[in-house]
């Protein structure tokens, strides 16, 4: 079972960081650019928040992916 909760937490964790990866690439890109003035103004474009949820569901994947095979499967 405590293998369980460390893969669920570590899941979560890596996710979290993957999101402000992305998060963190895409305000870089936008400073060197200098597309972005305010620092809200990517949430109200509809592409960052659609790169979030897809971004999300891949990070999460994976991430759920490498704990199991770390921690669940024993091989």
């Amino acid at each position: 079972m405590k293998n369980y909760i460390i893969a669920w937490l570590l899941t979560g964790l890596m996710t979290l960081a993957g999101l402000f990866a992305v998060g963190f690439a895409i305000g870089l890109i936008g400073a060197i650019t200098g597309s972005v003035t305010d620092p809200n103004q990517l949430e109200t474009n509809p592409w960052f928040n659609l790169l979030v949820l897809v971004s999300m569901g891949v990070i999460n994947f994976f991430a759920f992916r490498f704990t199991v095979n770390k921690f669940i499967v024993n091989e």
